[in-house]
């Protein structure tokens, strides 16, 4: 884990299956790292921004 924030634009050409990984990678991450460190801003916006993204692919894909 590292303290570089990931930002929305990095995100945006990802396959959904890489940022789905990417995020359960840096949700683990900042479980792991809680017991050591109690803020982590910039994992926690990382995993924030990981997930709004995955929020708008979750409403912007047709339903059937």
């Amino acid at each position: 884990m590292t303290s570089t924030l990931i930002p929305p634009s990095d995100l945006k050409d990802l396959p959904t299956t890489e940022l789905q990984s990417k995020f359960f990678q840096v949700a683990s991450d900042v479980a792991r790292m809680r017991r050591v460190c109690e803020a982590l801003p910039m994992a926690e916006a990382s995993l924030n921004n990981i997930s709004n993204e995955l929020a708008v692919r979750k409403y912007r894909t047709p339903k059937p």
